[in-house]
């Protein structure tokens, strides 16, 4: 269960390759993602991207974390990440996690995307909750979230310190009944 692939109308999801490392780095890099997310830092090395891959080959085999490439699929260009993130199978919980090239905004591939992740915790993971968190100034995320049928669940003020500033998270979740029965 170590190799994964999903397809959707527009998008090829799959594991990380080394291959993929220099248009990761172009993408995780961009100024436009790294101020909405609160896991990416700055500045974002090829050293630092290298030892995250192998991070999220070893999640993924031990089973408490699932990231994955996010591919078009016309041209197989990668625009971002999406995954389920601290994955607890004694709670059947994790978080959902997302970001898309900022170029490819405003299109619905973070819906897309992550609609698959919530398909596969559900589905294949067994999961019964599956979390979003956000920042507070990222209106965006909100939305995705929105449209995936996740409720918010309320403000976790001040929980992020990121270049010396403190931010609010914002956190939403979706119930495996509530997720079929919309």
């Amino acid at each position: 269960m170590d190799r994964f692939e999903f397809e959707t109308e527009r998008l090829f999801i799959r594991n990380y390759k080394r291959a993929d490392l220099e248009d990761f780095i172009e993408v995780t890099s961009q100024p436009e993602i790294q101020p909405t997310t609160y896991g990416i830092p700055v500045p974002y090395t090829k050293k630092y991207a290298k030892k995250w891959m192998k991070f999220v080959r070893e999640n993924i085999r031990m089973k408490q974390a699932f990231e994955f490439a996010v591919f078009l699929k016309e041209n197989r260009a990668y625009i971002g990440n999406v995954g389920l993130i601290n994955v607890s199978f004694l709670h059947n919980h994790a978080d959902i996690s997302y970001y898309i090239d900022k170029d490819m905004w405003n299109r619905g591939f973070a819906t897309e995307a992550a609609a698959v992740m919530m398909d596969f915790g559900f589905e294949k993971l067994g999961l019964y909750k599956i979390s979003g968190l956000c920042m507070r100034s990222n209106p965006a995320s909100k939305r995705v979230m929105e449209k995936l049928g996740m409720k918010f669940e309320g403000t976790m003020r001040g929980e992020l310190l990121k270049k010396g500033k403190y931010y609010d998270l914002d956190r939403y979740s979706i119930l495996k009944e509530e997720y079929y029965r919309q």
